[in-house]
């Protein structure tokens, strides 16, 4: 199926000499820090508060207390979504994405571009790695109908899974 309009873009940069993990969240379109996020500190679970720029929190991803398999994606009180690890990996990094009631697979061989692909062959977000950079810095493609900030929570997760070592 083709996708019908284009994606909302953010790219994500993480900030070098900070306590804990945080990301300046731009949008590509117009250049403008939209959001932040930052990793809580002593948390039994990992967890990242995503916050306007006024430091309030707009929505939270949060990790199971064992293994860090399962992430929910609350926003307020609300379940918005959750992204499923394997316990254990084979060949090639693949995992499932639910948001807002959507249904996602997400995969990548080496584990640098990431596709969600819905049951209908859609596209629901996209996550592109930037290598060998000092700070972290990675591009995340949101296409509708999805909400661009839940594709941007689940990409966090996926971030905080993969790349920061689940910390």
């Amino acid at each position: 199926m083709a996708q019908s309009s284009a994606p909302f873009g953010f790219k994500i940069t993480q900030r070098i000499l900070a306590l804990r993990a945080t990301y300046d969240i731009i949008d590509i379109a117009t250049g403008n820090k939209v959001f932040i996020a930052k990793r809580r500190l002593f948390t039994w679970t990992p967890t990242i508060i995503i916050e306007n720029l006024e430091g309030q929190e707009v929505v939270k991803v949060k990790s199971n207390f064992l293994f860090g398999t399962r992430w929910k994606i609350t926003q307020g009180p609300n379940l918005i979504g959750e992204v499923e690890f394997p316990l254990i990996r084979f060949c090639g990094i693949k995992f499932d994405v639910i948001l807002a009631g959507n249904h996602y697979t997400a995969s990548d061989m080496l584990g640098w571009s990431f596709n969600a692909v819905g049951r209908d062959g859609s596209i629901g977000f996209t996550l592109d790695k930037k290598v060998f950079r000092i700070k972290d810095t990675y591009r995340v493609d949101v296409y509708p109908p999805l909400e661009p900030l839940y594709g941007l929570a689940a990409a966090l997760a996926i971030d905080s899974k993969f790349y920061q070592g689940n910390r």
